[in-house]
């Protein structure tokens, strides 16, 4: 069973070139120079019907408005929101009519809109047979608060606990306002910060509305739940007495940038052509159809951040169907789930599965795809779709109208006030602290950027796109990074200095053992040079070397000359004919560079005889065989 609903529409798009003219109320429009609208003007008339511009009251202030921020804000060609209109009137056949409309020269789109419907999602029995309240005297409601998982730490939860703790944390200074049917403004947790509704007429049944004004403002108090956001100023537009796009223009006047809007709606696509369903099968967002997507577009291009159920369809927005253009509208529109067209800066939202057990229930892997929920490359994020506990329905506590409670609030209807919730957070902290507001744009991106990531579940895996669950001490920690302390900024410096420290020192000790191996070496090779020298010359003055200098000095001409060297078994031979100076030098020369390789082999006369005795030579007398000792 459905909760409430809205009528069907029919959007006429005028052509530009006509310069529509259609005065409010009046069954009649009139054109500028040269467009023909005598036809539509008998079609309106025997119809019984009119044509109201969407927007405002007359096209010229619609155009002046709403046009130019508009077509800036798009980045692509979009139709002017002056030649939007909703045909007025009890309409009989709508196919024959909107046929008509198609055949006249100034009309460039003529569609049906669906009737909208919450994007609640509720298994059979769910939504039927809850008793009525008692409406007697009950007892003082019980907190609440342990059973909204869905407040605490990620990843089952978005820490809203954590964001409350921060400057403006609970949506300080901001506004919301909620568009759908129906709310319960007496609620006994709905107190503090009601702004009430601001337009349109309130719908008896408010089972919905009351449990999504819970989850985002729910008063904070010693009884019942608490909202995300309960600081936030959250106002209501009912869409009963106004067609969705009017009810977003009128939502977007009353707020500034910064400032939240809930699209709290979803309807029947293409999918099952159009067709109003129990199961919701084939449901979409609403961005899909050109009037709302300019509504939205208005908005965004205040700075309004609109966040937009994604709908409850079990639909892949990425599906090539969803960039076929039904009959009827514009020549200029373009799929806006697909994100490569011109876009109108809302936030989709889907739906996601609560942590296992949460009361009790299983719902498949925390943030895994619900089987209800649209997905798709368009959906930025998601929230909870099952088990949300808030104000309203009565499936939790019933005792009476004010006082009631739920601990099953579903679908995208559930999932989609916990992002408004959080980016209600977002803005307070950044309002306390002076800095810019989130816009539409760094918003949506924020969402995709941060946040605990969806899981797989057989038959759901990620790649069924709904994004993550939002993370708002994530998000606080990107947006307020930590500075760094003095003590901090001391110890990285003590630490630098250490670094500095510690390389000096190994460069000292490098230098300072370079210089003493150069020192060494210098000193030993002086040492070596000058030992050299002393020990030849001991050598030189030795009673050995002196007994061979001086007999050859005296018997020049007598004495023989040794050949082959000390240590190399030479013997004396005579000097030859004529070469006696010579030879005497000669062997003079051979007999010392023999005593050098000596001192070289024996250490440079580390033993009291350098030369040992079978190396001496024989100079001395000789016996028979001609050697001496």
């Amino acid at each position: 069973m459905k909760d409430f609903y809205s009528a069907p529409e029919i959007i006429v798009v005028a052509k530009t070139s006509a310069a529509l003219r259609s005065p409010k109320g009046m069954p009649s429009v009139s054109a500028g120079a040269g467009a023909k609208v005598s036809g539509l003007n008998s079609l309106l008339k025997s119809a019984k019907l009119s044509l109201e511009p969407l927007f405002g009251d007359n096209e010229a202030a619609v155009r002046a408005v709403m046009s130019e921020p508009m077509m800036k804000h798009a980045g692509g060609e979009t139709p002017d929101p002056g030649s939007y209109y909703v045909l007025s009137g009890d309409v009989k056949n709508p196919k024959k009519v909107i046929a008509d409309l198609l055949n006249e020269e100034a009309i460039e789109g003529a569609y049906l809109k669906p009737g909208g419907e919450p994007p609640v999602f509720r298994e059979q029995g769910e939504a039927d047979g809850m008793p009525a309240p008692t409406d007697g005297a009950p007892a003082p409601t019980p907190d609440f608060n342990a059973r909204q998982i869905y407040l605490d730490a990620a990843p089952a939860g978005i820490d809203a606990r954590f964001a409350w703790t921060k400057p403006g944390g609970r949506g300080d200074g901001g506004r919301i306002i909620d568009l759908e049917w129906g709310w319960n403004f007496s609620h006994e947790d709905l107190l503090a910060n009601s702004g009430g509704l601001l337009d349109g007429t309130n719908s008896a049944n408010n089972h919905h509305g009351t449990a999504v004004l819970g989850e985002i403002g729910g008063d904070h108090n010693s009884l019942g739940i608490m909202g995300i956001s309960p600081n936030a100023k959250l106002s209501t537009i009912s869409f009963v007495t106004n067609p969705s796009a009017a009810a977003i223009r009128k939502a977007a006047d009353r707020l500034g940038p910064g400032d939240i809007i809930l699209l709290e709606i979803h309807r029947a696509g293409p999918r099952h052509n159009f067709q109003a369903r129990d199961d919701q099968l084939g449901y979409i967002g609403i961005e899909w159809w050109p009037d709302d997507f300019a509504a939205i577009l208005y908005a965004t291009s205040k700075g309004i951040l609109v966040v937009e159920a994604a709908g409850n369809g079990a639909e892949n927005l990425d599906d090539a169907l969803y960039s076929v253009r039904p009959n009827g509208f514009p020549q200029s529109w373009r799929n806006p789930f697909n994100r490569n067209n011109p876009q109108c800066g809302a936030i989709l939202v889907g739906a996601g599965a609560p942590p296992p057990g949460t009361h009790g229930r299983n719902h498949g892997a925390d943030r895994s795809r619900l089987g209800f929920s649209n997905y798709g490359s368009a959906v930025d994020c998601q929230g909870w779709g099952r088990e949300v506990t808030s104000t309203g329905y009565g499936d939790l506590q019933n005792t009476s109208t004010n006082t009631q409670y739920t601990d099953t609030f579903s679908g995208t209807s559930s999932a989609s006030p916990i992002v408004v919730g959080a980016l209600g957070c977002v803005q307070g902290w950044l309002r306390a602290a002076g800095k810019p507001l989130l816009t539409p744009a760094t918003a949506r991106q924020m969402l995709r950027d941060t946040g605990s990531p969806q899981q797989d579940e057989p038959g759901r895996p990620v790649s069924q796109r709904i994004g993550k669950r939002p993370n708002l001490r994530q998000i606080h920690g990107k947006l307020f990074p930590k500075p760094i302390l003095k003590e901090t900024l001391k110890e990285i410096k003590d630490k630098d200095l250490k670094e500095k420290d510690l390389k000096d020192h190994i460069k000292d000790i490098k230098e300072k053992d370079t210089k003493e191996i150069k020192d060494k070496d210098l000193k030993d090779i002086k040492e070596h040079k000058e030992k050299d020298t002393k020990e030849i010359k001991e050598l030189k003055e030795h009673k050995e070397f002196k007994e061979i200098e001086k007999p050859i000095k005296e018997k020049d001409k007598e004495k023989d000359v040794f050949e082959g060297g000390i240590g190399g078994g030479g013997v004396i031979r005579p000097p030859a004919e004529g070469g006696a100076s010579e030879a005497r030098l000669a062997a003079l020369e051979a007999t010392v560079q023999s005593l050098a390789q000596m001192l070289q082999l024996q250490g440079l006369g580390a033993q009291e005889h350098f030369i040992p005795p079978e190396l001496r030579p024989m100079v001395g007398g000789g016996g028979d065989d001609g050697q001496g000792s």
